[in-house]
């Protein structure tokens, strides 16, 4: 009879016949199926513990981790708190900004982010830096992307102590382009009126000009002289100043002449009408607008001695024999005729816009832009000047500016400039500075120096200020 134990080493049998079938196709094998998985998981378990031993012992004996960042020049981040570092001599010098970190470490400065194990043990230095200079820098694929836009808004009437304000913009807003012959009437809080027409601002002598243009029933748009200021300055609309007025003059149709006379020549073959100012040479030819201004200069009253100042009616026989010149020295860059006044609608804003991509003796061109366009407009971050620097500014967060001042004169151009998206703007000490801040590929765009002027200043930006230590100190101290 079989025992107990016959029966389970029986059961057994079977069972392992089984399983080899069903894993190796082998019923009769004599090995073990199992046996090589058994081994292999118990082998893996052992190196993988040792491993575990190795790295252990080697964390207790070389803490903090990453050490690759210990390069001269390296600038730091410290993931955790975002203390900003430059390691220098062996040190960690703490930056005041990041702007100084970058200038501080230079050309071979490299930007890394560790954690805070990773700085334990190293010595850290005086803090360097400086104070002011931006923590926060525009973006590179952000720089130079939008024209410059300069808005005027207008006092609010119903406040105490409203005044006319100024907005730029670096945010790309389109607004409606003024037709190119239209112009602006506006004037300043002293009074003194302008009139903006194709990208130069005109100053009105007195109200007879005004009057003589016909624009005396016309309100001129209050402005800030600091919009008005970045407008290119034109000539001045006065009445000109003709030499010699009232003496004898040639002939004109047969008739004595008189220097200041104004003569209306009528061609019916042509359907033609100029005016002309007699001249000791000549004939000069004068625009409509020259001429009105001409006609209410009360000196003008010497070339008239008997009758009314009104321009004298000839026909081309009448001025064959007399010398027509062609060159009208006091009608250039003024309009041939008074141009017809900008319609700024209810609530819209006239703007000069300015394009930093066509250098230098560029013109604004005015454009209106809605009054809800300023919703998102903020003061700048620095020093404001009434009159002189912008009320607000809008760019975009991350955006910016890297420029160079231009003159209408074509001189070289000058100064480079950082503006940042708080809307101020830092002197660049040297042509590298760009490059050390990120901006190597990038062309300084041009811009004039009024325009520029609107932006408060910040310090200026360079590596040797950069690396001056900076103690701290109680306040006051």
């Amino acid at each position: 009879m079989q025992s107990r134990r016959d029966q389970v080493q029986a059961y057994f049998f079977v069972v392992g016949r089984l399983v080899s079938g069903l894993m190796q196709g082998k019923p009769d094998v004599l090995e073990h199926p199992n046996k090589r998985f058994n081994g292999g998981t118990f082998l893996g378990l052992l190196l993988a513990g040792l491993l575990v031993a190795i790295f252990g012992i080697v964390g207790l004996m070389f803490p903090g981790g990453n050490n690759s960042w210990r390069v001269p020049g390296a600038v730091v981040l410290e993931k955790d708190s975002g203390a900003r570092y430059v390691f220098l001599d062996g040190q960690l010098r703490p930056a005041l900004n990041l702007s100084s970190a970058l200038l501080a470490a230079g050309d071979a400065g490299k930007l890394v982010t560790v954690t805070k194990s990773s700085l334990t043990g190293v010595p850290v230095g005086t803090p360097i830096g400086i104070p002011g200079a931006p923590d926060g820098l525009p973006m590179a694929d952000r720089v130079n992307t939008s024209p410059w836009t300069v808005c005027a808004k207008p006092a609010d009437e119903q406040a105490v102590a409203s005044a006319a304000t100024v907005t730029l913009r670096l945010d790309g807003a389109e607004g409606t382009p003024a037709p190119q012959d239209q112009a602006l009437l506006v004037s300043t809080p002293d009074g003194v009126t302008y009139l903006v027409w194709r990208g130069n601002r005109h100053k009105i002598a007195d109200s007879t000009i005004l009057e003589a243009l016909g624009y005396n029933s016309a309100p001129p748009f209050r402005v800030s002289p600091a919009w008005l200021n970045v407008i290119p300055a034109g000539r001045d609309l006065q009445p000109p100043s003709i030499a010699d007025i009232g003496k004898p003059g040639p002939f004109v149709g047969g008739k004595p002449g008189l220097i200041g006379q104004l003569y209306e020549l009528k061609n019916p073959a042509t359907g033609s009408d100029e005016i002309y100012v007699l001249q000791a040479g000549g004939l000069m030819p004068v625009s409509r607008s020259v001429a009105a201004m001409l006609l209410i200069n009360p000196a003008l009253k010497a070339a008239y001695p008997d009758s009314s100042v009104r321009p004298v009616e000839v026909g081309p026989g009448d001025v064959a024999g007399v010398r027509v010149m062609d060159h009208d020295p006091i009608s250039a860059d003024l309009p041939t005729t008074p141009p017809p006044l900008v319609n700024l609608g209810a609530s819209g804003e006239p703007c000069m816009r300015f394009d930093p991509r066509a250098g230098a003796g560029q013109l604004p061109t005015l454009v209106i832009l809605p009054e809800s366009t300023e919703s998102d407009a903020v003061p700048p971050a620095g020093k404001h000047t009434v009159g002189t620097t912008a009320d607000q500014v809008v760019i975009p967060v991350g955006g910016g500016a890297l420029v160079r001042t231009v003159s209408a004169s074509g001189a070289p151009p000058g100064a480079g400039f950082l503006v940042t998206d708080l809307g101020v703007k830092y002197p660049l000490v040297a042509d590298n500075v760009a490059s050390i801040l990120g901006y190597g590929h990038l062309e300084p765009a041009g811009v004039p120096a009024a325009l520029l002027a609107l932006l408060p200043s910040g310090p200026a930006l360079g590596p040797e200020a950069a690396l001056v230590s900076r103690p701290i100190s109680p306040p006051g101290s």
